[in-house]
């Protein structure tokens, strides 16, 4: 289990309570690996900050070091910027693993997520070498900056129950940024791909290029909280403001326990499912 700090403390203990909530996390080594903030463009900016999540994650780790196999955790002397924090944790965490869960700072796993990834990782249709890795948020059940009502949500809850969602998997040319699993072996064909600047789009512009997949659930296990927190980089760059909003409104925990074996959903299944994603569409042109 390896997990991306830099400077948000409030954030980062959300994210790693969540794991420790996630069945099976305790058979697990967790290494947390924290940006620098020495030499980034706003280094006075963010020093405080910087400082107060250094605190929050020692005291987090000794209240919580003992949920895991091990825990490991190392701060960067200077900054190296996202992509390079990324490539530099995971390979870490693949030196002594043969796979590897990463996460930013600002994900939210359901008690099942780490089931989930253990279940795709062992599941015949990843291991096929146009596979790259596999997701734990959903491109479905997203109402963006909208707020569903009750009966959207029932409606989507009932549709996710009778249609058996919770077992059910779709590939994507697009791989997450911010949390995704893959195995040592699938990591060396992207990994400097991945450190470089916009390390994030460049794998993604490779796998529309060279039909690459990425493995996703149609029912999240996993949620990106952070895309407008004022100290998270989506802010630096785009303004508090952006228009990047994510919303899922039907996660896994709001469903049954996963009892059946992962499978493909069907194109049938698929076109009833994006009737929903295009609904949230129109409202956010």
């Amino acid at each position: 289990m390896a997990i991306q700090a830099f400077n948000k403390a409030d954030s980062v203990v959300r994210t790693l309570d969540s794991i420790v909530r996630s069945r099976g996390s305790n058979a697990y080594d967790l290494l947390i690996l924290q940006d620098g903030c020495s030499e980034s463009n706003q280094t006075e900016k963010y020093r405080s900050a910087w400082g107060e999540t250094v605190q929050a994650l020692e005291s987090w780790i000794s209240r919580n070091r003992d949920h895991f196999s091990s825990v490991r955790f190392e701060r960067s002397d200077q900054n190296n910027g996202p992509y390079q924090t990324a490539e530099r944790l995971i390979t870490w965490a693949l030196e002594t693993n043969q796979s590897v869960i990463f996460s930013e700072d600002d994900i939210i796993f359901e008690y099942d997520a780490v089931e989930w990834f253990e279940r795709a990782l062992a599941h015949p249709m990843f291991l096929r070498p146009n596979v790259w890795a596999i997701a734990g948020e959903s491109r479905f059940f997203d109402s963006y900056r909208h707020v569903p009502s009750n009966a959207d949500v029932l409606r989507a809850l009932e549709v996710a129950h009778t249609q058996d969602l919770i077992d059910r998997f779709v590939y994507l040319d697009f791989l997450p940024s911010s949390c995704f699993a893959t195995t040592r072996e699938k990591w060396a064909q992207f990994a400097k791909t991945r450190g470089l600047p916009n390390g994030d789009r460049a794998v993604v512009d490779r796998c529309l290029a060279e039909g690459k997949r990425c493995f996703w659930p149609v029912i999240a296990r996993c949620r990106d909280l952070g895309m407008h927190h004022p100290l998270g980089y989506s802010v630096r760059w785009k303004g508090l403001n952006h228009a990047g909003f994510k919303n899922s409104y039907v996660v896994s925990g709001m469903l049954k326990v996963a009892s059946g074996e992962l499978s493909e959903l069907t194109s049938q299944k698929e076109a009833l499912l994006n009737d929903f994603t295009r609904f949230w569409e129109l409202l956010n042109p």
